[in-house]
């Protein structure tokens, strides 16, 4: 699956107040939100592409067209309020920490923006990767799942293995502008696992096990193949992605 931004929820919203924070990706950013209303995320000249964090702490909801998203605790009234912990990357490379305070206030948006430095610096990055096209992405995917080197690649050794990894490397393949990356997972619960796209971005991308490519940022990743999705007790899966090659 090609990975876009979020599927379009809302379209409008009406005007807020607004509390401004610069991007640090070295440090979590702690920000009060409405206890009871919606508050809108935007990362400025940005588009955020994925959150993670606890689903069942919150209530989210996107907006496409803008590149930014909505925010709402799911606490009853009455219950004490607990601090909600997020992950945002954006389509320019960002990731940023954030530990949202739910506040008996209004909503106010959130809007964080990069330092010139860091944006200049993340331009020249994008400016100097080399372009690629659909086409490339699904070839090499198609690789992967036949266990072959296609014209350009060449196969990485894979230097470190970690005992228990929930999702071993087993292969990498490195083009100059791409690679291409088997992960395997194997279901060791007694329960139905059921695997997705956007969780296994997060995942992969603090997996410790390394190829002689480096390790994968969530940032680079283009698509992600999972070749079953619902594996029963004892069954596994291989996980087929291709990144932009760091």
């Amino acid at each position: 699956m090609i990975l876009k931004a979020f599927t379009l929820f809302l379209v409008s919203t009406t005007a807020q107040a607004a509390i401004v924070r610069s991007l640090d990706e070295m440090k979590v950013i702690e920000v009060p939100i409405s206890q009871h209303g919606l508050t809108r995320i935007k990362v400025q000249d940005d588009r955020i592409l994925h959150v993670f964090g606890n689903a069942g702490e919150y209530v989210l909801e996107t907006d496409e067209n803008q590149g930014q998203v909505f925010i709402r605790p799911t606490s009853l009234e009455g219950s004490s309020v607990k601090a909600i912990s997020l992950t945002l990357t954006t389509e320019a490379g960002y990731t940023q920490d954030l530990r949202l305070l739910p506040k008996d206030q209004t909503p106010e948006a959130l809007i964080f923006k990069a330092d010139q430095e860091i944006k200049q610096e993340i331009e020249k990055e994008k400016q100097a990767s080399v372009p690629f096209f659909r086409e490339e992405v699904e070839a090499l995917i198609q690789a992967l799942r036949e266990e072959r080197i296609p014209l350009g690649y060449k196969e990485m050794p894979i230097r470190l293995a970690i005992p228990h990894e929930s999702y071993p490397l087993v292969r990498e393949l490195q083009g100059e502008a791409l690679r291409g990356l088997t992960y395997r997972v194997q279901n060791k619960t007694p329960d139905r696992l059921v695997l997705s796209e956007s969780e296994l971005v997060k995942e992969l991308s603090i997996s410790r096990s390394l190829g002689e490519g480096g390790p994968l940022k969530s940032s680079t990743i283009i698509a992600i193949l999972i070749s079953q999705k619902a594996l029963n007790p004892g069954e596994g899966a291989d996980i087929y992605v291709v990144a932009r090659t760091n």
